[in-house]
């Protein structure tokens, strides 16, 4: 208690040290003045009383010291005097400071950005009641669980709430005479009472409820015009009235992370949920596990099925953080296939601290070359009396000033793009926003920098200027004739210079591969080719009606002017891919093949339509319908990884679905998942033959000269088949802008970061240059005078700068090799990591930086007078 004591009383003195200092002063004061008047009466004159009081009660700054030592935090007062010296310093040499303080913000600006867009997309807080209570759950191995299923958990009550929700859901909104497709979240009618979502307007779900409806804030504004008037307005969806009783807050993250934001939340029964669970206080996740588990042993009794166990593979995650990353693998069926997301942004990380490590390197050769410039201040303050780390303390504060200035400019460029970047939506298939604000993970992320960039770019030259300082105590001037070649300067040079490299290698690799991207032939043709989806509303369509609506837009379709084929698909190629594995069993052989490929079920002027020529045999046809023996086709890849050099038509395959089909074609291969996949396989069945349920189907339209000339008219085709029906057309180029989204960001990161870190690697070598020319003043004045040419003068210049080149750019290119390597599972195969051509250019253009920079030291240098020279101190 009495250390708490002491500490709130030291506290307490930093709110009133003004008001303290004043009543000390006066205490003092009536302590002398006390004693004069007794010295005043026993004879001396009043003057004599006053020095002679002064003189017995001793210096009173002596006692104002030790008596504010007695109330303070000594440190704390320490480290503000060097604080409030630093910054008078700085107010001296102005343009110092701010050339200091401009590199390391933008260094650490750069990084604090990559880092709130991290934590946005990897880590965000979800919007719910108690997080921490809050979890998710696996069954049977997989992350949605089936509603009846959903429901025998529910009922027995294994933990205190459970409620559902299915992300991946569409839905046809019919606005007046034009109907359009949102992006849907089906929930459980109790979600938001087990989950606590907030709601800003209105109110949330009640349990039992049914045909409401919450929407988001984003689409009450850009939709619905943000109507205040919106609560107990109807939306049709899917056919179906449903009532508006809510509307979410701005800043609302949904539960499934990474940014993904819906249009409207509805109570439609879904097939399959994701699965949520409130825990009981104090239930730990091992606890809760068990419980699940036993659970799940009851409910494989209920719902007995041989291929799946749902008390096998149980998990329950957190709902945020690296559980959440855990469960969203867990969800998708495959544990890693988050890793490319995650290595994504660590790769953009790495890069954002290498230029981080550039500023530090830039502003810890200016402390360097102004505690070198100190010298003789320096050795002064230690013939003084000053000790070695009394001064390197306040070298060092010196390096806070700047790096706390430095993170606070950093902060606000932070500030200004993460709000650029917040409310954009991305073009991707589901709708991702990023709602990126200032939080307490930013605000220690960034202090933590703030140590960092301190230790880093100020312990060095705080280290080496007080030994130079005390080296100097003894000597007047340095060598006028003579240099180290290598010093700290350049080997920080060096540095800056092969970092440099490293980011220029990498940004270039990612330029070229959204060249390479954007001209590469993905297989099929982009120039000519429309891509529609349709939609219509799966309670008013049965399959018959669908098939028939299909086969009438096939009809109307291809008796338009310009269009030259059509063709109805599952998936479209780098847009909707459908990934297909296990095992396959050619006729050819006795053993069956594990193989996964790309699935496609497509119509008889597929090939026609997307110009993907057929090797071997014949496509499809009218008469591959249901009922119709099964045949397939196969690309190059997977004829030859079922059946080797053997041709394929007229075998049969058995499918994982243990469907035995004709092989009656070999299709050229193409791009179908992304365009940096390598020997891709590929299979397609008759659009006729496969069973649709779903009430969607993708058309692509090829036009007979330019692709948009159709756009307009394909939509209207379309959307007067079925009023209610959703309608969304675009041209496939246009379309592919989803699958260059990788490339474009990297190339505009890594770009970017690229340059800046050049361009700060630059100013640092013109810095050194620049101070080794005004160290050398008398050296070049005195070479002048005993008849150096202007030649020699300037082969030592440039001489120099070649050696810092040479040696950053040969380092830099080793460490490149290594380096880069990890980004092939970015690129496309025709861009590789270890190309010399990216080296070669990455040099030449390193090579032409370093020759920009050295020019003005040179012409400098070339300018010295020899009189002056001499005479230089």
């Amino acid at each position: 208690m009495a250390l708490w004591t002491e500490v709130a009383r030291r506290i307490a003195y930093l709110a009133r040290r003004l008001r303290f200092d004043q009543e000390l002063s006066d205490e003092i004061h009536s302590h002398i003045d006390a004693r004069a008047d007794d010295l005043e009466r026993e004879g001396l004159s009043r003057a004599d009383a006053l020095a002679k009081a002064r003189r017995e009660f001793g210096s009173c700054l002596h006692v104002q010291e030790e008596t504010r030592a007695a109330w303070q935090f000594r440190w704390l007062e320490d480290v503000c005097a060097d604080l409030r010296y630093a910054a008078r310093a700085f107010s001296r040499n102005g343009a110092f400071a701010l050339t200091a303080i401009c590199c390391l913000a933008l260094g650490i600006g750069a990084n604090t950005s990559m880092f709130s867009v991290a934590m946005e997309v990897l880590f965000s807080e979800p919007s719910c009641r108690d997080p921490q209570s809050l979890v998710q759950l696996q069954t049977g191995g997989g992350g949605f669980c089936p509603t009846p299923q959903y429901r025998f958990l529910r009922d027995a009550r294994v933990f205190d709430g459970l409620a559902g929700m299915n992300i991946g859901e569409v839905v046809n909104w019919r606005d007046a005479n034009d109907s359009y497709r949102l992006a849907g979240t089906r929930v459980t009618s109790n979600f938001f009472e087990v989950t606590g979502v907030p709601v800003a307007i209105g109110r949330p779900f009640q349990s039992g409820e049914s045909q409401v409806a919450v929407v988001t804030h984003g689409f009450w504004t850009r939709r619905l015009g943000g109507d205040p008037n919106v609560l107990g307005r109807r939306l049709v969806l899917d056919g179906q009235p449903n009532t508006i009783v809510g509307v979410l807050p701005p800043n609302h993250r949904n539960l499934a992370g990474f940014g993904f934001t819906p249009d409207v939340y509805l109570t439609m029964e879904s097939a399959e949920y994701i699965l949520y669970a409130r825990l009981p206080q104090g239930m730990t996740p091992q606890a809760a596990t068990a419980r699940l588990v036993a659970a799940c042993r009851e409910m494989d009794h209920v719902f007995s099925n041989e291929n799946r166990k749902w008390a096998q593979d149980v998990a329950v995650f957190a709902v945020g953080g690296v559980e959440r990353l855990r469960a969203e693998g867990g969800s998708t069926g495959a544990k890693g296939g988050l890793t490319p997301i995650v290595a994504f942004f660590v790769m953009l990380q790495l890069v954002t601290g290498l230029v981080l490590l550039i500023a530090c390197a830039n502003v810890s050769s200016l402390l360097l070359a102004r505690a070198f410039s100190r010298s003789r201040e320096l050795a002064i303050r230690s013939s003084l009396g000053g000790s070695r780390g009394r001064i390197i303390r306040q070298l060092l504060a010196e390096s806070l000033l700047l790096a706390g200035c430095g993170t606070g400019a950093g902060l606000a460029i932070n500030i200004w793009l993460t709000r650029l970047l917040s409310g954009v939506r991305l073009p991707l298939p589901l709708p991702i926003e990023f709602l990126i604000e200032p939080d307490r993970r930013l605000l220690t992320y960034s202090i933590g920098i703030a140590v960092v960039v301190t230790l880093a770019a100020g312990l060095v030259p705080a280290i080496r200027g007080t030994s130079h300082a005390l080296g100097g105590i003894l000597k007047e001037h340095e060598p006028q004739v003579g240099s180290r070649r290598w010093s700290l300067r350049n080997s920080l040079v060096v540095m800056q210079l092969a970092v440099s490299i490293v980011l220029m290698c990498g940004g270039l690799l990612f330029v070229r591969n959204l060249l390479h991207a954007r001209s590469l032939n993905p297989g099929f043709d982009t120039a000519h080719t429309v891509w529609a989806t349709f939609r219509a509303i799966p309670a008013s369509c049965t399959p018959e009606r669908f098939t028939s609506l299909t086969d009438e837009a096939l009809e109307r379709l291809q008796g338009r002017p310009g269009i030259e084929a059509v063709s109805p698909a599952r998936a479209v190629p780098l847009q909707s891919p459908w990934r297909v594995g296990g095992e396959v069993r050619p006729d050819t052989g006795d053993r069956s093949i594990h193989a996964q490929y790309n699935f496609n079920a497509v119509g008889p002027e597929y090939f026609r339509v997307m110009r993907i020529p057929i090797l071997q045999g014949r496509a499809f046809l009218d008469s591959d319908r249901t009922g119709s023996p099964t045949v397939v086709v196969l690309n190059e890849n997977l004829a030859r990884h079922l059946f080797g050099s053997v041709s394929p038509i007229g075998h049969t395959i058995r499918l994982p679905e243990n469907v035995v089909a004709m092989v009656v074609g070999v299709a050229r291969n193409s791009k179908y998942f992304i365009m940096g996949e390598e020997n891709p396989m590929a299979l397609y069945e008759p659009y006729a033959q496969y069973p649709n349920g779903m009430r969607f189907a993708h058309f692509l339209v090829r036009a007979r000269r330019s692709a948009e000339d159709i756009v307009h008219e394909v939509d209207r085709t379309l959307s007067a088949l079925d009023p209610t029906a959703a309608v969304e057309t675009k041209t496939m180029r246009d379309a592919l802008q989803f699958s260059l989204l990788p490339s474009r960001v990297g190339a505009s990161v890594l770009g970017a970061m690229a340059l800046l870190g050049l361009a700060l690697a630059s100013v640092g070598l013109y810095g050194t240059l620049l101070y080794a020319i005004s160290r050398r003043v008398r050296e070049i004045g005195l070479r002048m005078a005993l008849g150096a040419s202007p030649g020699s003068i300037l082969r030592m210049v440039a001489g120099q700068s070649l050696l810092l080149a040479a040696t950053g750019t040969a380092i830099g290119l080793g460490l490149s090799l290594v380096a880069v390597r990890p980004l092939s599972m970015f690129l496309v195969p025709e861009v590789r990591p270890t190309d010399a051509v990216n080296f070669v250019v990455v040099a030449c253009g390193l090579g032409l930086v370093a020759a920009l920079a050295t020019i003005s030291p040179t012409v400098r240098a070339l300018r010295v007078d020899p009189v002056e020279a001499l005479r230089h101190d």
